[in-house]
């Protein structure tokens, strides 16, 4: 367990670190009934209980690796303790909504690089799409089309990431001690070596499975550039309402941003089971024809399961506040969390096992 040194070192010390901020300046505590965002079991957690918790769980840290050597299976299962505080107690949705609006850019860039590959290959639909990007700009240039919607967008997210910037960052923070204690705890509990097995049966059927939890939400969102948007919070009656009216243009393009990211998200799961999953389709440049690397993919997709898991508690938390319990419902139903992580964590698994030629270390 000499691998585990720096890792677990690492843990302690920011566990304890933030537990002593949080008791030296007050105003440095993110969470507890103040704070704007409730999607989390921190909510309920006021400043002196979470610094005492994270305090006790950085001493028990230290404990731990004192005792590593002598109790190794006891100090992994403390790791699996310290991982579950971090996770379901510390950690909240607001990773999963960050994650969200991060997916926006890049859906941007990715469209921009498709166009320019197109045209590269002379294929119609890259010279029709770039047609239609040009004519937009020039239009929101010469003032003949609306910029209202796009600037208004822009100043959405400009203003919520002002608002909430730092309370993002250390659901960050916090997700990441998860992640950390999660790692010392499967590196423990799982010294040696991992043997490849054949595909899985359950692969297809849990990556459908998992394809599917991103649905609801993308429905949802891509509806908002409809006369009949579905499933949104109505800011007039403080609740969710199956049908909405009334949002702004601008509301309703940022709600179409994030469903076409949902989108990506589907498809980007399905390629955990499809042909293209494991070599880059021919028109894409210079990667075109190759093989798609296990490590990025699984990578990518584990960041994405463990973003899921870490938001699942938040997003119960966030249902139970709802007055209403179809309101509720209907919470759960759009961010299926507590089981679309483990159900992509399982397909993430699937795929990594199935494209494993070698038997390596963990």
């Amino acid at each position: 367990m000499q691998n585990l040194t720096r890792p677990w070192a690492g843990a302690v010390a920011i566990s304890l670190a933030v537990a002593a901020l949080w008791l030296a300046i007050p105003g440095s505590y993110p969470y507890g009934a103040a704070g704007r965002v409730t999607v989390g079991v921190n909510h309920w957690i006021e400043r002196g209980t979470g610094a005492a918790l994270l305090l006790g769980f950085g001493a028990s840290g230290l404990l731990l690796a004192a005792v590593r050597r002598s109790w190794p299976r006891l100090a992994a299962a403390g790791a699996v303790l310290e991982a579950a505080f971090f996770l379901l107690v510390m950690s909240d949705a607001a990773v999963l909504s960050s994650l969200g609006y991060a997916l926006i850019p890049l859906s941007a860039a990715a469209l921009f690089a498709l166009i320019v590959v197109g045209c590269l290959r002379r294929h119609p639909a890259g010279y029709a799409a770039a047609a239609l990007v040009v004519v937009a700009a020039a239009g929101l240039l010469t003032g003949l089309a609306d910029a209202g919607p796009v600037a208004g967008y822009l100043g959405n997210l400009g203003k919520g990431f002002g608002e909430f910037g730092v309370r993002i960052l250390w659901s960050w923070g916090m997700a990441a001690g998860a992640a950390g204690w999660a790692w010392v705890a499967l590196a423990a509990l799982l010294p040696v070596s991992t043997a490849v097995a054949g595909p899985r049966r359950w692969g297809r059927v849990v990556t459908v499975l998992a394809a599917l939890g991103a649905v609801p939400y993308a429905l949802a969102r891509i509806s908002w550039a409809t006369p009949w948007p579905l499933f949104g919070f109505d800011p007039r009656s403080d609740r969710m309402v199956v049908l909405i009216s009334g949002m702004d243009a601008a509301t309703r393009l940022q709600g179409f941003l994030i469903g076409l990211g949902s989108v990506a998200a589907v498809v980007l799961t399905f390629g955990l089971i499809s042909r293209w999953g494991e070599v880059f389709p021919r028109w894409l440049p210079v990667v075109g024809g190759r093989e798609v690397p296990v490590r990025p993919a699984a990578g990518a997709g584990a960041i994405a399961a463990a973003a899921l898991c870490v938001s699942a508690p938040g997003v119960l938390a966030g249902a139970i506040q709802h007055s209403a319990w179809l309101d509720g419902v209907l919470f759960v139903v759009l961010f299926p969390c507590p089981v679309w992580g483990p159900l992509l964590a399982a397909a993430v698994y699937a795929y990594w096992v199935r494209r494993r030629t070698v038997t390596k270390p963990l």
